[in-house]
């Protein structure tokens, strides 16, 4: 190749300097090389990673193009402030998913595909799930659908003020109070001309100030009962009030689908310090009621794997570790290249009829991306857990947001626009028709998911994602950050750092952290986000960017970005830990852990299983 003289050479700087600074946002999406200019790059930088620093979650010190990063060190995890938080994320994100084909992991694949991890079955007709251990070279499964349920364990619905609401299922012969407080069952329910809803009892008397009765005891002031009338469901709250919803099922999972045509598919897995954890708690030997924070704790996990016979945790100072996460096919992907991918088992659906989707018992093989991920980890002083997302910078539009500059001004970020996002095939509709489920996965009368499908000229991916960074536009997140733009500069300026460290073409660096919560003080979530007051008043003490979803897996449930309403308790319904917490004892069903209750505890028998080395 020739090379350029200084003049040819200037005249490109040049050209190409007139070009990217003429460059849209939108347009920089397209750019792989520019995709860090997506966010502010003038933010406030009060959430950064040291070179020195960043090195060291390197194994063997040095930073390389996809290499392999170490756990955190959750048992000396500081938490001084909130970029610690951050820090502990970005840095559990980088190790999950570090390619890796040698040492003590030996998977061919990332951490994640490692015997680290155990795949965390969905529930079975009994409710029970089974850990299967990673081997090398296995084949992992995925699921069409994500359980999304309150903290009292039942489906979730939003009424259209954007609050939401956990349903109880209509029984056989069930009952609500009158006007007297006497219990009295519903024989039907009639609504009049004017759409106006009267329920009537067995003998075709008009019930009088019908009231809800209701049996969840977690926050059961944001609990409806459901009665079926015909094709119409009615939600009716304990106060007497009908609650109108958005979703045209109450209770109902919505499922989501790509661009690309690709369902989404979800894999949840623990790693190995949870589950022998929980084979301990679950054959009481091991006698804890929160999960492990201290080397005291590490230390009796280790004792009992060791007991048992179970292969030694590689990174037992990471401690327990839960992992939600969502992915597509790969096939027909714009930008594939920019996906961390696996081989996995999908299901497979009979699509003859466009309305509705069955579920068979067969399975294919594919490679799926990366799209989201829950990252959720024990630390020290916070058993409670850290709960950090993650999505691929490509996703989905953000809504318009606020960020303080390096002069501390406070700047205005415009919504997402343009072409090109998976889950959104035209951004430029900014008002109205986003986040609206049109597929929901219902069981039939074989106990068998399918999927409806509301409209089959229109797929799921109207997408955005509401608070870009996991707070409220209006709100005080926590006591560090006093505005939203504090606390949207913190997860900037930590994206910003780590993904320009990232060397290279590091996959990594397509990935952004959204967010973190947890408690002030570890202490258990009491449901209300900080620093807003429930319905009773109570203090929320949820912190971080405690108003966090994920546009993969909380697609349908994001709540209106301001707290307007707080007063009545809106806001407090819409944290991680608003259906995670009550108690930090994982036994507990409707506690920290919504999965830990459900599954088996490991075989004692552990020959079968893979060694680490």
């Amino acid at each position: 190749m020739r090379k350029l003289n200084i003049k040819t050479s200037i005249v490109f700087i040049a050209i190409g300097m007139l070009l990217f600074l003429g460059c849209k946002k939108t347009d920089l999406l397209s750019n792989t090389d520019k995709d860090y200019e997506y966010l502010p790059q003038d933010v406030e930088q009060s959430c950064v990673v040291t070179d020195a620093e960043f090195k060291t979650w390197f194994k063997g010190g040095t930073v390389t193009e996809n290499g392999l990063v170490e756990p955190a060190n959750s048992v000396t995890f500081p938490h001084n402030n909130n970029c610690d938080f951050y820090k502990w994320s970005e840095q559990m994100f980088l190790w999950i998913t570090s390619p890796t084909s040698s040492g003590s992991y030996k998977s061919g694949g990332t951490v994640m595909e490692s015997p680290v991890f155990y795949n965390v079955s969905a529930a079975d007709k009994n409710g029970n799930r089974v850990l299967t251990p990673h081997a090398p070279n296995t084949i992992m499964s995925a699921v069409g659908n994500i359980e999304q349920t309150g903290p009292n364990r039942l489906p979730i619905v939003f009424d259209k003020s954007g609050k939401m609401f956990e349903v109880e299922p209509q029984e056989k012969n069930e009952a609500v109070k009158d006007a007297a407080n006497k219990s009295v069952v519903v024989g039907k329910i009639i609504a009049n001309a004017n759409g106006l809803h009267s329920f009537v009892d067995t003998k075709g008397k008009a019930i009088s100030g019908p009231k809800a009765i209701i049996a969840g005891k977690v926050h059961p002031e944001n609990i409806v009962q459901e009665f079926k009338q015909g094709n119409k469901i009615i939600l009716l709250d304990s106060k007497g009030n009908i609650i109108d919803t958005e979703q045209g099922q109450a209770g109902s999972s919505g499922a989501l689908v790509a661009s690309n045509n690709s369902l989404v598919y979800y894999i949840t897995m623990v790693n190995d310090v949870y589950a022998y954890f929980l084979t301990g708690i679950k054959d009481k030997t091991l006698k804890a009621k929160e999960f492990p924070t201290t080397a005291a704790a590490r230390d009796s996990i280790l004792a009992y794997a060791k007991l048992k016979g179970f292969a030694p945790p590689p990174d037992p100072d990471a401690l327990a570790m839960e992992l939600k996460t969502s992915w597509v096919e790969a096939k027909d992907l714009p930008n594939a290249e920019t996906y961390i991918t696996i081989k996995a088992k999908i299901p497979v659906y009979d699509k003859t009829d466009p309305k509705l989707w069955k579920l068979t018992d067969k399975t294919t093989v594919t490679t799926l991306a990366l799209v989201g991920m829950h990252v959720v980890g024990s630390v020290a002083g916070h058993p409670e857990m850290i709960w950090a997302t993650f999505e691929h910078l490509k996703n989905a539009p953000n809504t318009a947001y606020s960020y303080t500059d390096v002069n501390g001004k406070v700047k205005q970020v415009k919504g997402d626009t343009g072409k090109g996002w998976l889950f959104n095939d035209n951004a430029n509709d900014t008002v109205g028709g986003q986040n609206i489920q049109n597929m929901t996965v219902v069981n039939d009368t074989l106990n068998t998911d399918v999927i409806k499908i509301v409209n089959p000229a229109l797929n799921s991916s109207k997408v955005r994602r509401i608070m870009a960074w996991g707070v409220a536009s209006d709100t005080i997140p926590n006591a560090e950050d006093k505005t939203p733009a504090n606390s949207n500069s913190e997860i900037i300026s930590i994206n910003n750092a780590v993904r320009k460290m990232l060397v290279g073409n590091d996959i990594r660096k397509n990935y952004l952290l959204i967010g973190a919560t947890w408690t002030s003080g570890g202490v258990v979530p009491n449901g209300y986000s900080y620093p807003y007051n429930g319905t009773p008043p109570t203090p929320g003490n949820a912190i971080g960017t405690g108003r966090l979803a994920n546009t993969t897996m909380e697609t349908f449930f994001q709540a209106p970005s301001s707290n307007a309403v707080a007063s009545s308790g809106t806001n407090a319904v819409t944290s991680c830990l608003y259906c995670h917490g009550y108690s930090l004892d994982p036994r507990t069903k409707n506690g920290i852990s919504h999965i830990f209750s459900d599954i088996r505890a490991l075989p004692t028998n552990m020959k079968n299983l893979p060694k680490l080395k």
